[in-house]
């Protein structure tokens, strides 16, 4: 077992246990508001924004929007030619992101912490394997941060991670990060 392996392993053990102890509504509360809610925020209208962009209605209120910025003038212009288009409808997204982000986790917050105590032991489960998913997003986050880096840095990480007994080397290799935050 390598010493990757047994980082990886003491992490996931604390991130359950507190997952246990704090429960699914809690740690959900914890990890989607503030800065955590933020940039999940931003990172959903980062996966999404392209897709929206292609919507008909929406390719069309943006035209509009364009020919009405170009027709006010050169200061249209600059602002039609700089694509304020795609910003206004980045913050729109963001907006409408946001608002659904916040219903979603005090419905969900709501159920879970129901005081019943088929609700208690549902909460608590739910609660280590959430814990346990943050657990492995900060480590799929830390890989590609030594991806990114790249060069011998990361030539060294991945020779450090060779024959992990949980595959910390295939993982590294094949972080699914890459195919959303590609060079």
């Amino acid at each position: 077992m390598l010493t990757a392996d047994i980082i990886v392993l003491a992490g996931s053990v604390l991130f359950a246990l507190v997952g246990l102890i704090v429960g699914f509504g809690k740690g959900l509360k914890f990890f989607t508001s503030g800065i955590f809610g933020i940039i999940i925020s931003v990172f959903v209208c980062y996966v999404i924004f392209g897709f929206v962009l292609n919507w008909g209605f929406v390719s069309d209120l943006l035209g509009k929007f364009n020919d009405w910025l170009r027709e006010n003038g050169s200061v249209g212009t600059f602002f039609a030619d700089i694509h304020t288009d795609k910003i206004v409808l980045a913050v729109a997204l963001f907006v409408v992101v946001q608002i659904i982000r916040i219903i979603i986790v005090k419905i969900i917050k709501g159920i879970v912490e129901i005081n019943m105590l088929g609700f208690k032991i549902v909460n608590r489960i739910l609660g280590v394997a959430f814990m346990f998913a943050v657990a492995l997003a900060i480590l799929l986050v830390v890989f590609q941060i030594v991806a990114w880096v790249g060069g011998d840095t990361a030539a060294d990480f991945a020779a450090k991670l060779d024959g992990s007994v949980f595959r910390l080397d295939d993982l590294f290799a094949n972080n699914p990060l890459n195919s959303v935050f590609s060079k």
